[in-house]
């Protein structure tokens, strides 16, 4: 990945929630923002399919409905907003 480790709820809580289709995917991400062991557990995902695994089922077990083309989706919108964001 391009972009630098985020280890905190913080640092993610000053990025914007990626623009989904999917309603449960909003709330799942601040879900995860403000529960540090989701958090802590979404983070130690050893590669991206480990994570989009971990989301999605940690989503459905938090009643929020998403597959994983969504979790790719939102991390392609994350990376192409962190890329851009000192284009002017």
């Amino acid at each position: 990945f391009c972009s630098p480790p985020i280890n905190t709820p913080s640092q993610v809580s000053l990025l914007p929630v990626p623009a989904c289709r999917v309603p449960g995917f909003a709330e799942f991400h601040r879900l995860v923002v403000n529960t540090p062991t989701l958090f802590a557990d979404l983070v130690g995902a050893a590669d991206v399919e480990t994570f989009v695994v971990r989301a999605v089922a940690t989503g459905a077990a938090h009643g929020c409905t998403f597959g994983a083309d969504d979790v790719r989706a939102a991390l392609q919108a994350a990376r192409r907003s962190w890329l851009e964001r000192s284009v002017p």
